[in-house]
């Protein structure tokens, strides 16, 4: 990347788009790394299994998917700066709530993608995932806790989807923590995402949903979920939460993200 050119480019073209981890929340002129799920409704976690909140030291941050009965998906923003001590990262699963009525996991070991740049503005950037691996069989036999099947098919414009995550309902609410929530989105254009997020064309999809639906700060990480199947981890979405531009996912049927996920996940 041509430093000085692409960050003033991407800064005029998108420079308020929000990166949605936790910690990254209040700043309002970065890519709002997705929190709670904006006009979405409120769902209980026995119809979305795989779904995780992320603790770091253990305070929420992030949102993750099972998708073995030893490894999770979540986006390489929300851990990369752990892989050398990832004891400070744990995973809080089969509960609606992130605090209450589920079980916490250990998490061992912590791989980013190896193209995943965090000096990439603003603080995002392509093939933004990172495998969560957990002692073995962590998630095996308990309760409200399942993988999820990656998607394995291109996804036409206009695919119906859904994403689901912890956090803010609105940009200025503050961080709930208590209710999983769930919202429709719409795979839109590879053209019109890269148009809209010019750094992140190459590994990404996209989604939008009318109604103000959107991801905000606290959903990284969490699913896209399509036909049935994980479509996308959540990465970066408008800096207001307000849907005028199309949320951006890393895209797990992308070749580098498919095989990344295979030598450390072997699915």
């Amino acid at each position: 990347m041509k430093q000085v050119t692409s960050l003033v480019l991407f800064g005029l073209f998108c420079g308020s788009a929000v990166l949605t981890d936790a910690s990254d929340q209040n700043k309002p002129d970065a890519a709002s790394q997705s929190g709670r799920i904006v006009n979405g409704k409120a769902v209980s976690i026995v119809k979305y299994k795989y779904a995780l909140s992320l603790r770091v030291n253990g305070v929420f941050d992030c949102g993750a998917t099972i998708i073995t009965n030893s490894h999770s998906l979540t986006a390489a923003h929300c851990v990369y700066k752990y892989p050398s001590d990832p004891s400070r990262v744990t995973l809080y699963g089969g509960s609606t709530s992130t605090s209450s009525g589920g079980i916490e996991v250990p998490v061992v070991s912590i791989a980013l993608h190896p193209n995943y740049n965090r000096k990439g503005f603003p603080a995002a950037s392509d093939c933004d995932v990172a495998v969560l691996t957990v002692p073995v069989n962590s998630f095996s036999g308990r309760p409200n806790m399942a993988p999820l099947a990656l998607q394995t098919n291109e996804l036409p414009v206009g695919t119906e989807c859904f994403v689901i995550g912890w956090g803010r309902t609105g940009y200025n609410q503050p961080a709930s923590v208590n209710q999983l929530r769930y919202a429709n989105m719409n795979i839109v254009s590879q053209s019109t995402c890269a148009t809209i997020w010019a750094e992140y064309r190459k590994f990404m999809i996209c989604a939008k949903y009318n109604n103000g639906v959107d991801t905000c700060g606290g959903d990284s990480g969490g699913a896209l979920v399509c036909g049935g199947g994980l479509a996308g981890v959540v990465s970066f979405s408008h800096p207001n939460c307000t849907s005028a531009w199309p949320a951006g996912f890393a895209k797990i049927t992308a070749p580098s993200i498919r095989s990344f996920i295979r030598q450390y996940a072997e699915i």
